[in-house]
């Protein structure tokens, strides 16, 4: 029992060095900077890519061709972004490609969204809001009652906590006339008030179809959308366009990311090809001619700008050496044969994460730790077979092993 307790303390100790450890290495030794962010000009028709470092205070903008620019010559070739700025200034254009510059036009097309694969591992809410699309009021209000679904949809009171029955029944019916079958798989939509007007959710039912569903003055509103056969869609992130122009963002397995456009429920493909919402992080920025779609990998970053028909206007591609390929990374993989993250950038979830190091450089690192381990133990006369676990602790973790058994010793061998 006392020699279990001893190797309890040994794991955790290799637990909690898997995690300090490595984190203190890449907190001295600096990792290779942040992926740029990537922007379409108008007024120049090519990207402008902003780079930063944790080293530096400035950012650098050059375009595709290499110029640089200044905060300034940045602003006067962004001018759909910074037009509040110049405006300002005293140097916004009258116009641009022959459209009058109106700041309250501008505003309304200006818009930004960024998907990171954290969404797919992340809380839901067992139960969500649904507003009145039509109110008649100039705020939106938060309703009495919040709904979930089940083998039908209820509604409960937050007052009492009460189904409320009639209610359940009417939009439940709703739904199952217009082909829906519970339970939901994916319920999405932006249960707030902070947004320009209530479209209520988007939500797939267990065969995968999608369907509409939102409150009109009390009555259910329920629309099945046409998706084609083999159309698996993973997750819906619904957006709030001050244009109107699409209601959300559709992920799917196989067949790619589309926005579902406002009123027709037209499905429109981003031309995004490559692009992992498991592994990739996808930024898109809009202004009133051109939409900019960037998606970023570990060590590369694809751009392009499409026009308002969604034809694409330009391209960029851009890589960068990878962590492991950098020598502080290569030094990484040979002294440690794995680390333990307490966060990921694929989950919104605190846990241990397990990652591997790349390549089997760490296999000799831990073989000499091993020998040296031996080797004291031979200087200092002690038995090498009640220490045979201590060994292979150390030639499968390392470094982390010897400090687990290092600070816990094995004192529990007979003494010659």
């Amino acid at each position: 029992m006392v020699k279990l307790s001893r190797y309890i303390l040994v794991l955790t100790g290799v637990l909690v060095a898997a995690v300090s450890i490595p984190s203190l290495y890449w907190l001295v030794i600096a990792k290779v900077p942040p992926s740029p962010v990537i922007f379409y000009s108008t007024v120049l028709d090519d990207f402008i890519i902003v780079n930063s470092s944790r080293m530096e205070e400035r950012s650098t903008r050059i375009d595709s061709k290499g110029n640089t620019y200044d905060q300034a010559d940045y602003e006067r070739v962004m001018p759909l972004m910074f037009f509040r700025q110049l405006i300002a200034d005293g140097r916004m254009p009258d116009s641009i490609n022959g459209v009058p510059m109106d700041p309250a036009l501008l505003n309304r097309y200006n818009y930004s969204y960024r998907f990171n694969p954290r969404s797919f591992d992340a809380p839901t809410p067992s139960l969500y809001p649904l507003l009145e699309s039509q109110s008649g009021r100039v705020n939106l209000e938060m309703p009495d009652d919040y709904f979930r679904m089940k083998r039908g949809i209820e509604f409960i009171v937050a007052r009492d906590n009460k189904v409320n029955v009639e209610k359940s029944r009417l939009f439940t019916d709703a739904l199952t006339e217009k082909g829906f079958r519970f339970p939901a798989s994916i319920i999405a939509g932006i249960p707030t008030t902070r947004k320009s007007k209530d479209e209520g959710y988007f939500i797939t039912d267990r065969d995968s179809k999608l369907f509409h569903l939102k409150m009109v003055k009390g009555a259910p509103f329920v629309e099945a959308i046409y998706t084609p056969e083999g159309f698996e869609i993973i997750q819906i992130e619904c957006v709030d366009m001050r244009t109107s122009e699409y209601y959300a963002y559709i992920y799917t397995r196989s067949h790619g990311v589309f926005v579902l456009m406002d009123e027709v429920y037209d499905l429109q493909r981003l031309p995004v090809e490559g692009f992992n919402p498991y592994e990739n992080t996808l930024r898109v920025n809009g202004d009133m001619f051109n939409k900019c779609i960037s998606w970023i990998g570990e060590n590369w970053i694809k751009a392009v700008a499409v026009d308002d028909m969604y034809n694409v206007v330009k391209e960029y591609e851009e890589s960068w050496p990878a962590v492991h390929d950098l020598t502080e990374g290569k030094i990484f993989a040979a002294l440690f044969p794995f680390h333990i993250e307490l966060k990921s950038s694929n989950s919104s979830f605190i846990r241990l994460y397990l990652k591997l190091s790349h390549g089997y450089i760490w296999i000799i690192t831990n073989i000499v730790l091993a020998l040296v381990y031996v080797s004291f133990l031979f200087r200092s006369r002690k038995p090498l077979v009640p220490h045979i676990i201590d060994i292979i602790i150390i030639v499968i973790t390392g470094v982390f092993g010897l400090i687990a058994v290092s600070v816990y010793p094995n004192r529990f061998h007979k003494k010659k």
